[in-house]
């Protein structure tokens, strides 16, 4: 083909079977499904191409939201009233649009909102309290609406959440008390959420996204339930009612889940026969897929899922600080997270951003069809009550993260900084929930490991491995390298790799003596390994290493290999979390 032609107007377009073609031409007999085929946690698979899909807008239009943008809400741990007032203040100051206040030691009373909330103008920057139980402090919030005059104007949302209580104490809420009270406010506070659906906990804690969705919904159904048994209209029910839910670093299953979420909830409304306004869905970026070390990287994956948020139409979106502290540089890093998303790149102004992309488009389909045969189940099996309290939703979530934790120690699914590419940066304090289910971080088994080897480093016990090169610096740097950020992930430093190897087993052994190390990994390529592998691993362990590992896929002459003496081979596609544990008791790290 000349040049010329790669622009004429009469060539047939390539069609999917083209395509289809020239890329098994290419995988050579691997199977396509194997290889580019990848599947979501909770198991929808992901395809390496998607036709442009051709169906309407499914977000609902909000000129609003097209025009300024979500609303930004900030968090703030309330350890005290006064710890926090001017800290919000300076929030408000510098681009944030409303407030989620954390559940203090003590129950906000009218007092401690009074002196917290001092300087809010409540009608235009709503307040919020992160989901509780406790009706005190829902009087408390609505008394000081009623007293600044702002009832009928007000979208503060009262954090209400009987049912996710489950997930923060094991226990659930008096469901019909808290729809009496929601009840009781309707007509009075006509703008104001009492009750709010937290699913957050469920994710932090492992839950996928079908599971997520599933029990959000039954989770609603259960409180319009007993909102309408309190005497509320089910329309009327509805209102009142908001959603919490994750945000995290996978952007399009966010943008996928909220846009399913907000569908899936119109059809169980639409069930109901109810026409209303448009349910209130607020995004919080998850701490589980924050890291402790190199905690730089926790602000791409608050942007990353920042943005997954807005373009899957949150209606506010929280981004939590990036090193879990609330010291002034988090909190701006926090907000300018939302700024440089909606004023400098305009994400918010489509009404629905992702509307005829096929990957998304397909993938919000089929989240929906899983979701909603999930709820369907747990409906059957009692309802969302039931299901929690008989350890069904546990056992789901222990599955799902199981999997999860298998997929992670054998790197198919990374952590940047942390099980990839490991950077020892100052790291940030994770906060972990008092009581409930458990956070789980990705991070979190890679990080045991590095504690581990830096209490070695703290005590004068190194843990160092030789890297033992063969043949010339051309033969082995490719696996070096790649031992070497291996080994690193469990915080263990490395000898050697930097210069040409050793052309004999003789050799091989001088260096590993000089080196004063324990254990050594052989490092060269293939054809290298052919001639000195096994007589190096077996003068190596004559010579005293306690582990002789070699670093790449041993293929047919693995049993040959461990015979000459080497313990373990390290490639792609092993139990990381597992090769690494067995050296460091190998090296006596503890």
């Amino acid at each position: 083909m000349t040049n010329d032609d790669r622009f004429r107007l009469d060539r047939v377009p390539a069609t999917e079977d083209d395509w289809r073609g020239a890329v098994d031409g290419v995988l050579k007999g691997r199977p396509f499904e194997k290889v580019l085929v990848n599947q979501t946690a909770g198991g929808l698979d992901i395809q390496p191409l998607y036709a442009p899909a051709s169906t309407e807008p499914i977000l609902p239009v909000d000129p609003h939201r097209v025009a300024h943008g979500w609303d930004i809400r900030q968090r703030h741990e309330a350890t005290s009233p006064s710890a926090c007032q001017a800290a919000m203040l300076d929030d408000l100051e510098h681009g944030v649009t409303s407030i989620e206040l954390g559940t203090p030691a003590t129950a906000w009373g009218l007092d401690e909102l009074r002196d917290a909330l001092e300087g809010v103008l409540l009608d235009i920057a709503p307040v919020v309290l992160a989901p509780h139980t406790d009706l005190d402090s829902a009087r408390a919030l609505v008394d000081l609406l009623n007293e600044r005059g702002d009832a009928l104007t007000s979208r503060c949302c009262l954090g209400l959440d009987p049912i996710g209580a489950y997930a923060r104490s094991h226990r659930v809420g008096a469901v019909d008390q808290v729809a009496e009270f929601a009840s009781s406010i309707a007509d009075t506070h006509p703008n104001v959420f009492a009750c709010t659906i937290d699913t957050t906990r469920y994710v932090d804690a492992g839950a996928d996204e079908v599971w997520e969705i599933a029990w959000m919904l039954a989770t609603g159904v259960a409180m319009l339930r007993a909102l309408e048994a309190a005497g509320l209209p089910v329309e009327r029910a509805a209102a009142t009612i908001s959603f919490r839910v994750v945000a995290d670093a996978d952007q399009f299953l966010t943008i996928a889940r909220l846009r399913a979420a907000r569908s899936l909830w119109g059809s169980v409304l639409a069930a109901c026969g109810v026409d209303t306004r448009p349910s209130q869905f607020h995004a919080v970026t998850s701490p589980a897929m924050f890291s402790r070390r190199d905690a730089a990287v926790n602000m791409l994956r608050s942007t990353s899922a920042a943005f997954g948020a807005g373009v899957g139409g949150a209606d506010s979106v929280t981004v939590l600080p990036f090193d879990g502290s609330d010291s002034t540089l988090a909190r701006r890093n926090a907000r300018n997270i939302h700024h440089l998303l909606i004023e400098e790149s305009g994400v918010n102004r489509l009404v629905d951003p992702a509307a005829g992309s096929g990957f998304v488009e397909s993938l919000t389909d089929r989240l929906c069809d899983a979701a909603w045969s999930a709820f369907q189940q747990v409906e059957a099996d009692g309802g969302m009550v039931a299901v929690l309290e008989s350890g069904a939703v546990e056992t789901t979530i222990d599955t799902a993260w199981s999997a999860r934790l298998a997929r992670l120690a054998t790197r198919k699914e990374s952590v940047t900084g942390v099980s990839e590419f490991p950077d020892d940066a100052p790291g940030a304090v994770i906060p972990e929930p008092v009581g409930g289910f458990p956070l789980r971080r990705p991070a979190a088994p890679f990080e045991t490991l590095r504690d581990a080897a830096d209490r070695a480093c703290d005590t004068g016990e190194s843990p160092v491995v030789h890297l033992a090169a063969l043949g010339s610096l051309a033969d082995h740097t490719a696996r070096s390298t790649w031992i070497t950020n291996f080994l690193a992930v469990g915080g263990l430093d490395v000898i050697g790799g930097d210069a040409d190897g050793a052309a004999s087993a003789a050799d091989a052994v001088a260096a590993f003596e000089q080196a004063g190390a324990s254990v050594a990994v052989l490092c060269s390529s293939d054809p290298v390994y052919a001639e000195l592998a096994a007589p190096a691993a077996t003068a190596l362990k004559a010579a005293g290493a306690d582990c002789v590992a070699l670093a790449g896929h041993p293929g047919e002459r693995r049993d040959e290999l461990a015979s000459a003496g080497v313990d373990a081979f390290f490639h792609v596609g092993i139990d990381v979390l597992a090769a690494l544990t067995d050296l460091h008791e190998r090296l006596g790290v503890r």
